[in-house]
């Protein structure tokens, strides 16, 4: 009988030990996750400026891109009137409308 109970005890210490390393691995694993959190956000606030910045580069460039196209007109017509034209100008039914953005 007394082995029986000194054989419980020491299973009930074992388990308090397993318990305890579990506990600590538990609130590592949490600190971790925290952290792994922070850092996906902060990666999300700079995919969202990054992208920010490459949707201005763009519109940028094509901005760009156009006015160096009028300036290749007026080049070979410097008669002609530029004014009517803009990037932000379409085609509709034979005449430059002004497009409405949704």
């Amino acid at each position: 009988m007394r082995i029986r109970v000194f054989e419980l005890e020491e299973a009930a210490e074992a388990s308090k030990a397993k318990m305890a390393g579990l506990e600590k691995r538990s609130i590592n694993q949490e600190v971790q996750l925290g952290c792994v959190e922070v850092e996906l956000l902060q990666q999300a606030k700079r995919f969202e400026e990054a992208e920010v910045e490459l949707t201005g580069d763009g519109v940028d460039a094509y901005d760009a891109g156009f006015e160096d196209a009028l300036a290749q007109v007026a080049c070979v017509h410097p008669e002609m009137d530029a004014s009517p034209f803009a990037v932000s100008n379409r085609v509709v039914n034979e005449q430059i409308v002004m497009r409405i953005l949704p």
